[in-house]
């Protein structure tokens, strides 16, 4: 199926796109990889699948396995330099938008164009937008402090788009958007431009769904899913009930954390004092440096929430591992959802950590930092 659409007045034609919706667990990296076989074993041996990071490679990868493919045949765009053609006969190329955003630097071709010479100009394969939220504000738009220029990463994601119009897109979020406007990555849509929706340009699209409110989202994704156009599914809590795991603070937890709170609260009425000794404000000429105080206030309100965070996470583990232990002994299985591992923390540490020491490696990442 083939729309038309409009960007910066120009119009092109390209292959209707999909968008695949489903919510965490319903296994959108397992129909990914189903996706890009179903092309492969139709002869389409060159696929790209795009993500938000270089850790999600090792994901991609074991859901390829899963299906019985070889784990190797999912290679990084990393292992090649920026400017050097990707040797590769066939095979899914991962790679973030962070990298796709590189320009031409140097002579060096950008990665959008070392991409689009291994496919090919007539390329009709995959190309996955996983998390394809992370290309929002792809067009730019208006905020509260006016206009908002457009992101590196969702202009690469359309100048990839607009270069293959004949690849077969699939977009894969979760949360496609927060925001109307930041559905302008999803230009393969059809959603301005094309015969199925009344909407000449992006623009147009944009007032009218947001004039709308909830109740014109809500037509919208009716109209999508009814096109064929979107799935979004959950997984089904029948039959699922909950109950509160309270846990009682002891005196000692309750003086620890009277005492944390009465020392921030401190440095909180202070704070004016310490920007005024510093310059940033005056008591004659109010604020001197406003990016600055507000760079102070939200370093000190970060500190604060995630050291109590830490703090009250810490105080209430005990009940939760005494109530794991419970039900594994009445024959349950207990299943930990975990948030926040604090990876970026850990990997902080150990950088600080000399290589002749990592025989014996200890770090601290405890809300020490923060104090």
């Amino acid at each position: 199926m083939k729309a038309a659409a409009e960007d910066d007045d120009n119009a092109f034609r390209f292959r209707r796109g999909w968008f695949l919706g489903d919510g965490t667990g319903a296994g959108k990296g397992r129909q990914v990889a189903g996706i890009i076989l179903d092309n492969w074993l139709k002869g389409r041996r060159r696929a790209v699948w795009m993500s938000v990071s270089d850790r999600l490679l090792e994901d991609a990868q074991r859901d390829w396995t899963a299906l019985g493919q070889e784990r190797l045949l999912v290679t990084p765009l990393s292992r090649y330099r920026q400017g050097t053609p990707i040797r590769l006969d066939e095979g899914v190329l991962f790679t973030t938008y962070a990298t796709l955003r590189s320009q031409e630097r140097g002579g060096k071709a950008s990665r959008v164009e070392q991409i689009v010479e291994w496919l090919g100009r007539d390329f009709d394969g995959v190309i996955v937008f996983d998390e394809a939220h992370a290309m929002a504000n792809a067009a730019g738009g208006k905020g509260a402090r006016g206009d908002v220029a457009p992101s590196q990463q969702g202009r690469a994601g359309l100048r990839l788009q607009q270069a293959l119009p004949n690849a077969r897109i699939v977009y894969v979020s979760a949360t496609g958007a927060t925001a109307v406007p930041n559905l302008a990555y999803a230009q393969r849509l059809g959603l301005w431009g094309g015969e199925d929706f009344p909407f000449a340009t992006r623009g147009e699209f944009v007032a009218a769904i947001e004039n709308g409110g909830v109740a014109a989202m809500e037509v919208l994704a009716r109209d999508l899913k009814a096109l064929g156009l979107y799935a979004a599914r959950s997984l089904s809590f029948d039959g699922v009930e909950y109950e509160m795991l309270e846990h009682r603070l002891t005196p000692e937890q309750i003086r620890i954390y009277d005492a944390y709170a009465g020392a921030f609260q401190i440095i909180h009425n202070n704070l004016d004092a310490a920007m005024q000794a510093s310059g940033i404000t005056s008591a004659a000429h109010g604020t001197l440096n406003r990016q600055a105080k507000a760079a102070a206030r939200s370093a000190f309100e970060q500190a604060k929430q995630r050291f109590f965070n830490h703090l009250i996470t810490a105080m209430q583990t005990p009940s939760v591992v005494a109530s794991i232990e419970r039900d594994l002994a009445a024959g349950h299985a207990a299943v930990i959802q975990i948030v926040s591992t604090g990876e970026a923390l850990q990997e902080r540490r150990l950088a600080e950590i000399p290589t002749d020491e990592w025989d014996d490696v200890s770090v601290d990442i405890t809300p020490r930092e923060y104090v």
